[in-house]
Protein backbone atom coordinates (compact mmCIF):
# COMPACT_ATOMS: atom_id res chain seq x y z
CA UNK A 1 0.00 0.00 0.00
CA UNK A 2 1.24 3.49 -0.82
CA UNK A 3 2.23 5.67 2.13
CA UNK A 4 0.44 8.69 0.64
CA UNK A 5 -3.04 9.44 1.94
CA UNK A 6 -5.47 10.71 -0.72
CA UNK A 7 -6.54 14.32 -0.33
CA UNK A 8 -10.28 14.56 0.33
CA UNK A 9 -12.59 17.52 -0.09
CA UNK A 10 -15.31 16.02 2.10
CA UNK A 11 -16.01 13.04 4.36
CA UNK A 12 -19.16 10.91 4.15
CA UNK A 13 -19.85 11.01 7.88
CA UNK A 14 -23.40 12.22 7.37
CA UNK A 15 -23.83 10.53 3.99
CA UNK A 16 -22.13 9.90 0.68
CA UNK A 17 -21.93 12.45 -2.08
CA UNK A 18 -23.12 10.94 -5.34
CA UNK A 19 -22.16 11.57 -8.94
CA UNK A 20 -22.44 10.07 -12.39
CA UNK A 21 -19.86 7.37 -13.14
CA UNK A 22 -18.14 9.44 -15.83
CA UNK A 23 -17.43 12.23 -13.32
CA UNK A 24 -14.87 10.00 -11.58
CA UNK A 25 -13.53 8.19 -14.63
CA UNK A 26 -15.90 5.23 -14.75
CA UNK A 27 -17.08 4.52 -18.27
CA UNK A 28 -20.81 3.84 -18.24
CA UNK A 29 -20.53 2.02 -21.55
CA UNK A 30 -18.26 -0.51 -19.87
CA UNK A 31 -20.61 -0.94 -16.92
CA UNK A 32 -23.71 -1.60 -19.04
CA UNK A 33 -22.71 -5.20 -19.92
CA UNK A 34 -22.27 -5.83 -16.19
CA UNK A 35 -25.94 -5.17 -15.58
CA UNK A 36 -26.90 -7.70 -18.24
CA UNK A 37 -24.61 -10.25 -16.58
CA UNK A 38 -26.16 -9.55 -13.18
CA UNK A 39 -29.68 -9.99 -14.55
CA UNK A 40 -28.74 -13.31 -16.10
CA UNK A 41 -26.32 -14.83 -13.61
CA UNK A 42 -26.88 -13.25 -10.18
CA UNK A 43 -30.47 -13.47 -8.92
CA UNK A 44 -29.07 -13.43 -5.38
CA UNK A 45 -27.33 -10.05 -5.64
CA UNK A 46 -29.06 -7.52 -3.39
CA UNK A 47 -26.89 -4.44 -3.66
CA UNK A 48 -23.82 -3.15 -5.52
CA UNK A 49 -21.98 0.11 -4.81
CA UNK A 50 -18.92 1.63 -6.47
CA UNK A 51 -17.07 4.51 -4.81
CA UNK A 52 -14.22 6.30 -6.56
CA UNK A 53 -12.31 9.32 -5.28
CA UNK A 54 -14.75 9.40 -2.37
CA UNK A 55 -17.82 9.79 -4.60
CA UNK A 56 -20.61 7.21 -4.73
CA UNK A 57 -20.75 6.81 -8.49
CA UNK A 58 -22.77 3.62 -8.84
CA UNK A 59 -25.52 2.36 -6.55
CA UNK A 60 -27.97 -0.36 -7.50
CA UNK A 61 -30.29 -2.47 -5.37
CA UNK A 62 -32.20 -5.57 -6.35
CA UNK A 63 -35.08 -7.73 -5.06
CA UNK A 64 -36.69 -4.75 -3.36
CA UNK A 65 -33.67 -3.91 -1.19
CA UNK A 66 -32.72 -0.26 -0.75
CA UNK A 67 -30.14 2.05 0.82
CA UNK A 68 -31.73 1.72 4.27
CA UNK A 69 -31.83 -2.09 4.25
CA UNK A 70 -29.74 -3.69 6.96
CA UNK A 71 -27.69 -6.62 5.73
CA UNK A 72 -26.26 -9.59 7.57
CA UNK A 73 -22.64 -9.31 6.45
CA UNK A 74 -21.73 -12.80 7.73
CA UNK A 75 -17.95 -13.28 7.91
CA UNK A 76 -17.23 -9.72 6.75
CA UNK A 77 -17.91 -9.02 10.44
CA UNK A 78 -14.34 -10.20 11.03
CA UNK A 79 -12.92 -7.11 9.30
CA UNK A 80 -14.95 -4.85 11.61
CA UNK A 81 -13.46 -6.72 14.58
CA UNK A 82 -10.00 -6.10 13.10
CA UNK A 83 -10.80 -2.39 12.89
CA UNK A 84 -11.84 -2.37 16.56
CA UNK A 85 -8.49 -3.90 17.48
CA UNK A 86 -6.94 -0.94 15.66
CA UNK A 87 -9.07 1.51 17.64
CA UNK A 88 -8.10 -0.21 20.90
CA UNK A 89 -4.44 0.11 19.92
CA UNK A 90 -4.91 3.81 19.14
CA UNK A 91 -6.49 4.35 22.55
CA UNK A 92 -3.83 2.40 24.43
CA UNK A 93 -6.27 -0.27 25.58
CA UNK A 94 -4.06 -2.75 23.73
CA UNK A 95 -0.27 -2.30 23.66
CA UNK A 96 0.61 -4.21 20.49
CA UNK A 97 -0.32 -7.20 18.36
CA UNK A 98 2.55 -9.04 20.06
CA UNK A 99 0.65 -9.25 23.35
CA UNK A 100 0.05 -12.84 24.36
CA UNK A 101 -3.47 -14.21 24.26
CA UNK A 102 -3.24 -15.71 27.74
CA UNK A 103 -2.36 -12.30 29.21
CA UNK A 104 -6.06 -11.50 28.82
CA UNK A 105 -7.23 -14.76 30.41
CA UNK A 106 -5.29 -15.11 33.68
CA UNK A 107 -7.76 -17.68 35.00
CA UNK A 108 -6.67 -20.01 32.19
CA UNK A 109 -3.03 -18.91 32.03
CA UNK A 110 -2.26 -20.08 35.55
CA UNK A 111 -3.33 -23.62 34.65
CA UNK A 112 -1.97 -23.82 31.09
CA UNK A 113 1.11 -26.00 30.66
CA UNK A 114 1.36 -26.11 26.86
CA UNK A 115 4.16 -23.74 25.85
CA UNK A 116 2.72 -23.54 22.34
CA UNK A 117 -0.49 -21.99 23.65
CA UNK A 118 1.50 -19.68 25.90
CA UNK A 119 3.18 -18.36 22.74
CA UNK A 120 -0.05 -17.36 20.92
CA UNK A 121 -0.26 -13.60 20.35
CA UNK A 122 -2.86 -11.23 18.93
CA UNK A 123 -0.87 -11.41 15.69
CA UNK A 124 -1.52 -15.14 15.48
CA UNK A 125 -5.23 -14.72 16.25
CA UNK A 126 -5.65 -11.94 13.68
CA UNK A 127 -3.83 -13.86 10.94
CA UNK A 128 -5.37 -17.28 11.70
CA UNK A 129 -2.06 -18.93 12.57
CA UNK A 130 -2.69 -20.03 16.15
CA UNK A 131 -1.87 -23.73 16.01
CA UNK A 132 -5.22 -24.64 17.60
CA UNK A 133 -7.02 -27.84 16.65
CA UNK A 134 -9.50 -27.28 13.84
CA UNK A 135 -12.18 -29.33 15.59
CA UNK A 136 -14.99 -27.39 17.23
CA UNK A 137 -15.22 -28.13 20.97
CA UNK A 138 -18.34 -29.92 22.19
CA UNK A 139 -21.13 -27.41 22.91
CA UNK A 140 -18.69 -24.55 22.39
CA UNK A 141 -21.64 -22.18 22.00
CA UNK A 142 -22.30 -22.31 25.75
CA UNK A 143 -19.22 -20.13 26.31
CA UNK A 144 -17.47 -19.66 22.97
CA UNK A 145 -14.72 -17.33 24.20
CA UNK A 146 -13.35 -19.43 27.06
CA UNK A 147 -14.03 -22.73 25.30
CA UNK A 148 -12.12 -21.49 22.26
CA UNK A 149 -9.13 -20.47 24.37
CA UNK A 150 -9.11 -23.90 26.02
CA UNK A 151 -8.92 -25.84 22.75
CA UNK A 152 -6.01 -28.27 22.35
CA UNK A 153 -2.96 -27.29 20.32
CA UNK A 154 -1.72 -29.32 17.34
CA UNK A 155 1.25 -27.23 16.18
CA UNK A 156 3.35 -24.17 16.91
CA UNK A 157 1.75 -20.75 16.38
CA UNK A 158 2.74 -19.19 13.06
CA UNK A 159 3.27 -22.45 11.20
CA UNK A 160 0.02 -22.74 9.25
CA UNK A 161 -3.10 -20.80 8.27
CA UNK A 162 -6.52 -22.21 8.91
CA UNK A 163 -9.75 -20.27 8.71
CA UNK A 164 -10.76 -20.18 12.36
CA UNK A 165 -14.03 -18.53 13.34
CA UNK A 166 -13.35 -19.21 17.01
CA UNK A 167 -10.18 -17.11 16.99
CA UNK A 168 -12.31 -14.06 16.21
CA UNK A 169 -14.65 -14.89 19.08
CA UNK A 170 -11.55 -14.85 21.29
CA UNK A 171 -10.62 -11.41 19.94
CA UNK A 172 -14.14 -10.14 20.62
CA UNK A 173 -13.80 -11.44 24.17
CA UNK A 174 -10.44 -9.69 24.54
CA UNK A 175 -11.97 -6.41 23.35
CA UNK A 176 -14.68 -6.78 25.98
CA UNK A 177 -12.10 -7.39 28.70
CA UNK A 178 -9.89 -4.42 27.82
CA UNK A 179 -12.69 -1.93 27.12
CA UNK A 180 -15.25 -3.03 29.70
CA UNK A 181 -17.97 -3.25 27.08
CA UNK A 182 -19.03 -5.58 24.30
CA UNK A 183 -17.62 -4.97 20.84
CA UNK A 184 -20.78 -3.34 19.43
CA UNK A 185 -20.96 -0.81 22.27
CA UNK A 186 -17.25 -0.03 21.94
CA UNK A 187 -17.74 0.38 18.19
CA UNK A 188 -20.74 2.66 18.58
CA UNK A 189 -18.96 4.94 21.04
CA UNK A 190 -15.73 5.17 19.03
CA UNK A 191 -15.41 3.95 15.45
CA UNK A 192 -19.05 4.18 14.41
CA UNK A 193 -19.55 7.58 15.99
CA UNK A 194 -16.63 8.92 13.96
CA UNK A 195 -17.66 7.29 10.68
CA UNK A 196 -21.39 7.93 11.02
CA UNK A 197 -22.45 4.28 11.22
CA UNK A 198 -25.71 3.38 13.00
CA UNK A 199 -26.61 7.09 13.12
CA UNK A 200 -30.30 6.25 12.90
CA UNK A 201 -31.55 5.30 16.36
CA UNK A 202 -34.14 3.07 14.70
CA UNK A 203 -31.30 0.62 14.12
CA UNK A 204 -31.73 -0.40 17.77
CA UNK A 205 -34.05 -3.40 17.98
CA UNK A 206 -34.61 -3.14 14.22
CA UNK A 207 -35.17 -6.90 14.01
CA UNK A 208 -38.32 -6.41 16.11
CA UNK A 209 -39.76 -3.73 13.85
CA UNK A 210 -42.05 -4.60 10.97
CA UNK A 211 -42.45 -2.66 7.78
CA UNK A 212 -38.95 -1.13 7.64
CA UNK A 213 -37.31 -3.73 5.40
CA UNK A 214 -36.53 -5.67 3.58
CA UNK A 215 -33.53 -6.56 5.74
CA UNK A 216 -31.49 -9.74 5.98
CA UNK A 217 -30.92 -11.15 9.46
CA UNK A 218 -28.38 -13.76 10.48
CA UNK A 219 -30.10 -16.84 11.80
CA UNK A 220 -27.52 -18.03 14.35
CA UNK A 221 -26.72 -16.85 17.90
CA UNK A 222 -28.86 -14.46 19.94
CA UNK A 223 -30.16 -10.94 19.49
CA UNK A 224 -28.97 -8.23 21.86
CA UNK A 225 -32.09 -7.86 23.98
CA UNK A 226 -30.25 -5.58 26.42
CA UNK A 227 -28.99 -2.79 24.15
CA UNK A 228 -30.64 -3.66 20.86
CA UNK A 229 -27.55 -3.42 18.65
CA UNK A 230 -27.97 -5.25 15.34
CA UNK A 231 -25.00 -7.49 16.15
CA UNK A 232 -25.52 -10.99 17.49
CA UNK A 233 -24.40 -11.94 21.01
CA UNK A 234 -23.42 -15.04 22.96
CA UNK A 235 -24.96 -16.36 26.16
CA UNK A 236 -22.36 -14.28 28.02
CA UNK A 237 -23.56 -11.13 26.17
CA UNK A 238 -20.31 -10.71 24.25
CA UNK A 239 -20.66 -10.02 20.55
CA UNK A 240 -20.01 -12.80 18.09
CA UNK A 241 -16.73 -12.05 16.35
CA UNK A 242 -16.83 -14.15 13.22
CA UNK A 243 -20.34 -13.20 12.04
CA UNK A 244 -23.48 -11.46 13.20
CA UNK A 245 -23.04 -7.74 12.44
CA UNK A 246 -25.62 -5.92 10.29
CA UNK A 247 -25.12 -2.73 8.28
CA UNK A 248 -26.48 -0.90 5.28
CA UNK A 249 -24.39 -1.10 2.12
CA UNK A 250 -23.48 2.57 2.49
CA UNK A 251 -22.25 1.91 6.04
CA UNK A 252 -20.14 -1.01 4.84
CA UNK A 253 -18.52 1.36 2.35
CA UNK A 254 -17.48 3.68 5.18
CA UNK A 255 -15.23 1.03 6.70
CA UNK A 256 -13.58 0.46 3.34
CA UNK A 257 -13.14 4.21 2.89
CA UNK A 258 -11.44 4.48 6.29
CA UNK A 259 -8.95 1.84 5.18
CA UNK A 260 -8.40 3.49 1.79
CA UNK A 261 -7.46 6.57 3.81
CA UNK A 262 -5.06 4.53 5.94
CA UNK A 263 -7.05 4.90 9.13
CA UNK A 264 -7.58 8.65 8.87
CA UNK A 265 -11.04 10.23 8.91
CA UNK A 266 -11.62 13.96 8.57
CA UNK A 267 -8.27 14.89 10.09
CA UNK A 268 -8.34 12.28 12.87
CA UNK A 269 -6.10 9.19 12.87
CA UNK A 270 -8.77 6.75 14.06
CA UNK A 271 -6.65 3.63 13.56
CA UNK A 272 -2.83 3.73 13.50
CA UNK A 273 -1.51 3.86 9.96
CA UNK A 274 0.98 1.11 10.77
CA UNK A 275 -1.83 -1.21 11.84
CA UNK A 276 -3.81 -0.50 8.66
CA UNK A 277 -0.71 -1.31 6.60
CA UNK A 278 -0.12 -4.56 8.50
CA UNK A 279 -3.78 -5.54 8.23
CA UNK A 280 -3.89 -5.12 4.47
CA UNK A 281 -0.63 -6.84 3.53
CA UNK A 282 0.04 -10.55 3.53
CA UNK A 283 0.59 -12.01 7.00
CA UNK A 284 -0.02 -15.60 5.89
CA UNK A 285 -0.51 -17.54 2.69
CA UNK A 286 -4.22 -17.82 3.40
CA UNK A 287 -6.32 -20.52 1.79
CA UNK A 288 -9.95 -21.71 1.84
CA UNK A 289 -12.72 -20.67 1.81
CA UNK A 290 -11.75 -17.61 -0.25
CA UNK A 291 -8.40 -18.90 -1.56
CA UNK A 292 -6.52 -15.63 -1.24
CA UNK A 293 -3.69 -14.41 0.98
CA UNK A 294 -4.55 -13.15 4.46
CA UNK A 295 -3.70 -10.07 6.52
CA UNK A 296 -5.32 -9.20 9.84
CA UNK A 297 -8.89 -10.43 9.24
CA UNK A 298 -8.75 -9.01 5.69
CA UNK A 299 -8.16 -11.01 2.52
CA UNK A 300 -5.37 -9.91 0.15
CA UNK A 301 -4.97 -10.47 -3.59
CA UNK A 302 -3.80 -8.99 -6.87
CA UNK A 303 -6.48 -7.84 -9.28
CA UNK A 304 -5.26 -7.10 -12.79
CA UNK A 305 -1.78 -6.59 -11.38
CA UNK A 306 -2.87 -4.24 -8.58
CA UNK A 307 -2.88 -4.77 -4.82
CA UNK A 308 -6.36 -5.26 -3.36
CA UNK A 309 -7.74 -6.12 0.06
CA UNK A 310 -11.25 -7.11 1.00
CA UNK A 311 -13.71 -8.24 3.63
CA UNK A 312 -15.67 -11.29 2.56
CA UNK A 313 -18.92 -12.75 3.88
CA UNK A 314 -20.73 -15.94 2.93
CA UNK A 315 -22.49 -15.85 -0.40
CA UNK A 316 -20.84 -12.74 -1.80
CA UNK A 317 -20.89 -9.94 0.78
CA UNK A 318 -17.85 -7.82 0.01
CA UNK A 319 -16.04 -4.64 0.98
CA UNK A 320 -13.35 -4.55 -1.70
CA UNK A 321 -10.65 -1.86 -2.00
CA UNK A 322 -8.06 -1.18 -4.71
CA UNK A 323 -5.85 1.64 -3.36
CA UNK A 324 -4.01 2.25 -6.64
CA UNK A 325 -7.32 3.23 -8.27
CA UNK A 326 -8.78 4.88 -5.15
CA UNK A 327 -11.63 2.47 -5.78
CA UNK A 328 -14.06 0.78 -3.42
CA UNK A 329 -16.74 -1.81 -4.19
CA UNK A 330 -19.45 -3.07 -1.83
CA UNK A 331 -21.74 -6.00 -2.55
CA UNK A 332 -24.57 -7.51 -0.53
CA UNK A 333 -26.18 -10.81 -1.41
CA UNK A 334 -28.68 -13.46 -0.41
CA UNK A 335 -27.45 -16.20 1.90
CA UNK A 336 -30.32 -18.46 0.86
CA UNK A 337 -29.59 -18.09 -2.86
CA UNK A 338 -25.92 -18.83 -2.15
CA UNK A 339 -26.97 -22.23 -0.81
CA UNK A 340 -28.56 -22.92 -4.20
CA UNK A 341 -25.81 -21.39 -6.34
CA UNK A 342 -22.53 -22.41 -4.72
CA UNK A 343 -20.63 -20.19 -7.14
CA UNK A 344 -22.55 -17.01 -6.28
CA UNK A 345 -19.70 -15.56 -4.21
CA UNK A 346 -17.17 -16.19 -6.98
CA UNK A 347 -19.47 -14.68 -9.61
CA UNK A 348 -19.93 -11.51 -7.55
CA UNK A 349 -16.21 -11.20 -6.89
CA UNK A 350 -15.55 -11.70 -10.62
CA UNK A 351 -17.53 -8.54 -11.38
CA UNK A 352 -14.51 -6.58 -10.18
CA UNK A 353 -11.81 -7.78 -12.62
CA UNK A 354 -14.23 -8.56 -15.44
CA UNK A 355 -16.36 -5.40 -15.50
CA UNK A 356 -15.57 -2.76 -12.88
CA UNK A 357 -11.80 -2.37 -13.14
CA UNK A 358 -11.93 -2.31 -16.97
CA UNK A 359 -14.43 0.55 -16.68
CA UNK A 360 -11.92 2.72 -14.81
CA UNK A 361 -10.17 5.38 -16.84
CA UNK A 362 -6.61 5.06 -15.52
CA UNK A 363 -5.15 8.00 -17.44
Amino acid sequence: MSNSIPQRTYWPTTDWQTCEPEAVGLQQASLTPMQAYIDEQLPGLQGLLIVRHGQLAFERYYQGFHRHSLNSISSATKSFISALVGVALAQGKLRSVEQHMLDFFPEIAKQEQDTRKQAITLHHLLSFQTGFSEEYPFEFWRNPVLTSVQRPMVEQPGERFFYDNLSVDIISGILTRVTGMKAAAFAEQTLFKTLGIWRDQDVRFAWKQEGTGPHTWHGDALWDEQDGYPWKVTLQNTNTGSFGAHFTAREMAKLGFLYLNQGQWDGVQVIPQEYIAASTRQQSAGGPPVNANYGYLWWIEQVRGMHAFFASGYGGKYIYAIPQLDLLIVATASTEQAKIDREQHNKIRALIPDFIVPAVDQK
